[in-house]
């Protein structure tokens, strides 16, 4: 019986820290469904350029699916560090209907 409801318990947390982040891959494979929309994507930074004094960053994460570059509002992210940006999705570059590149651009915080 505890068993049961440990696995509900779970189930239950898993479900609600995913909700609403959207996997990089839906995103690579329909960029047309989210260019210039509002997503937020979870993932673990893999790849940082910082200039920590004025508080800017472009970091690449990581969320199991595929990589994405992502511009934090006005904060520096760590290599390794789970984070979770919301923002607008950019492309970057498309070449004979092959997107070259992405970024989300977050938003400030109100």
């Amino acid at each position: 019986m505890k068993l049961r409801y440990g696995l509900l318990l779970g189930m239950t947390c898993l479900f609600f820290s995913c909700a609403g982040a959207v996997k990089i891959a839906d995103i690579e494979a329909q960029p047309g469904k989210y260019n210039d929309k509002n997503v937020k994507v979870k993932g673990k930074v893999v790849q940082t350029f910082a200039v920590p004094f004025l508080s800017q960053s472009l970091v690449k994460i990581d969320d199991g699916t595929g990589q994405i570059w992502v511009k934090p509002y006005d904060k520096v992210p760590f290599k390794g560090e789970k984070i979770s940006v919301d923002g607008t999705l950019k492309v970057g570059l498309t070449i004979a209907n092959k997107n070259l590149g992405f970024i989300v651009i977050e938003k400030e915080k109100k």
